[in-house]
């Protein structure tokens, strides 16, 4: 199991973009994604990407 991890500060909009972009892009390596979670504290938000390759 591997994770990603992306992080945005002040503005969290084009963070689930940046989850798509990264997927379309590892695609081929990706066997399955588990689970994506989204976390916002004090104006930094941060995607995890749990998956198997």
């Amino acid at each position: 199991m591997k994770h990603a991890s992306f992080i945005q500060y002040e503005d969290g909009s084009k963070l689930k973009e940046k989850v798509a972009e990264w997927i379309r892009e590892n695609e081929d390596d990706i066997l399955e994604i588990i689970d994506i979670e989204y976390t916002e504290k004090d104006s930094v938000y941060i995607a995890t990407i749990t998956y198997l390759d």
